[in-house]
């Protein structure tokens, strides 16, 4: 006969053992933490647009390629990419190819190329594959000042060692993470064509933007509804909620709040670049000279402050992979916005008219020059290179860059500068806040001690 109550005992024991287990797939959820879910990720694509390098004002340009004589195919590989740049610059309306009176001469040198065999694993793991580098010294001239308005010296790769760092020689040119790019190529030809794109690409990108649309995670639970304003690219709100919602009291889950709000001034620098670049391209006839040099501005420092949010959760949530693509995009992006910067300082002082330094009443009723306007030479002493750095929304680092190089005591030699501690200080701090002490220990430093050569 069967025994009901040991049926009973044994279908209790089922329902508990089922209970128990939705308690514990459950119990990991309610309990965990911020962030981007582990099912049905929310994906945001952002349309990213840096500016050029250089900003030609000569759009007829003339192509110029040579390469090392000791390269292999060199003569081949010359033309392949003096063919490959000139079709991608037809391809751009503001550029027109002119090869007899051009205002602008593009030049590019190829100095190193090599694609080579490689062997990874033992035995049956045993694969052979292709990588390869090529380099290339490139130049923007402008015909008229003979002035070398760019200037570079760039470098691709094709295919490395998963198993090795990405800090070698045959690392990837491109952010971490890419998986599309991660395979060593298979056949020379293959590897070839990758070096020969990726470099010209790096060309061409110097006088042309670069549209580069990357896809970012959402996160969801109480950042649902910041969340959805990034869907619907509604940046400027989602910079403003984001800023006004109550930190989260968990600082690693407040992270993805503060991602968010990364992410919204990032997006917001692109649109700026765009609107920019469409006045270029004639699109926007509505936006004037100084409204698109305050646009550039504006998405400089955006980008600035991405990058410190970036930087900040990083620290904040160490764990998070995905925080990391945005601090290496707004490295990148800031990187550039700072070339930009140094070629507009140097093209303006290469430019600057030559007139006499003007003489104004000293401290103590003597004479001295007066370092707003330019000297004989054309330069401007260093103080006001740094005070028109500031003005401009230049990042810090790169005006220490200038303070540190061969042009910050080429201009005080030039301008016959010194540091005058009542005067200067006081100019500094008022325009470059709280930058101001770094600055004036760094061109005190420089000067060694506040002198500087006289000017002959």
């Amino acid at each position: 006969m069967f025994d009901f109550s040991l049926s009973k005992q044994a279908l209790l024991s089922k329902q508990a053992i089922k209970i128990a287990s939705v308690f514990l797939l459950v119990l990991p959820v309610t309990t965990q933490g911020q962030g981007f879910g582990a099912f049905q990720k929310k994906i945001v694509t952002v349309n990213r647009l840096l500016p050029p390098t250089v900003n030609l004002k000569g759009k007829k340009i003339r192509v110029d390629a040579t390469a090392d004589a000791v390269q292999r195919d060199g003569e081949q590989l010359r033309a392949l990419l003096k063919t490959r740049l000139v079709t991608l610059i037809q391809k751009d309306p503001r550029f027109i190819l002119n090869e007899t009176s051009p205002e602008t001469i593009l030049k590019f040198s190829i100095t190193n190329y090599y694609v080579e065999k490689w062997t990874t694993g033992t035995g049956n793991n045993q694969k052979t594959s292709n990588r390869g580098k090529i380099e290339v010294a490139y130049q923007a001239i402008d015909v008229t000042t003979n002035a070398a308005l760019d200037s570079e010296n760039l470098e691709n790769t094709a295919g490395y060692d998963p198993t090795q760092s990405h800090s070698s020689l045959l690392s990837l040119p491109f952010p971490r993470g890419d998986r599309k790019k991660e395979a060593a190529e298979a056949s020379e030809n293959e590897t070839r064509d990758q070096l020969v794109s990726g470099i010209v690409s790096l060309m061409a990108r110097r006088i042309a933007p670069l549209d580069q649309p990357f896809e970012s995670l959402l996160p969801g639970g109480k950042l649902e509804p910041l969340s959805s304003l990034a869907q619907s690219s509604r940046w400027g709100a989602l910079e403003e909620q984001a800023e006004k919602m109550d930190k989260l009291q968990n600082p690693a889950d407040d992270a993805y709040r503060l991602y968010l709000l990364a992410l919204a001034k990032e997006a917001l620098a692109y649109d700026l670049t765009r609107e920019a670049n469409e006045r270029d391209l004639g699109k926007r006839t509505d936006i004037s000279p100084a409204q698109a040099e305050a646009q550039f501005h504006r998405a400089q420092k955006y980008l600035d402050e991405a990058g410190a949010i970036y930087k900040q959760i990083i620290t904040a949530n160490s764990k998070e992979k995905a925080f990391r693509p945005g601090d290496a995009r707004t490295e990148e992006a800031l990187a550039i916005y700072a070339k930009i910067e140094r070629y507009k300082a140097e093209n303006a002082k290469s430019q600057a008219p030559k007139a006499p330094p003007v003489v104004v009443p000293g401290p103590n009723g003597g004479t001295g020059t007066n370092h707003d306007v330019p000297s004989s030479t054309g330069h401007l002493s260093p103080l006001d290179q740094v005070l028109d750095f500031c003005n401009r929304g230049l990042a810090a680092e790169s005006i220490k860059e200038y303070i540190e190089s061969p042009d910050f005591l080429a201009d005080a030699k030039a301008t016959g500068y010194k540091f005058n501690f009542a005067r200067d200080s006081v100019r500094l701090n008022d325009t470059c806040k709280q930058n101001a002490a770094a600055f004036q220990r760094a061109i005190r430093q420089r000067l060694g001690g506040g002198t500087a050569p006289a000017h002959k």
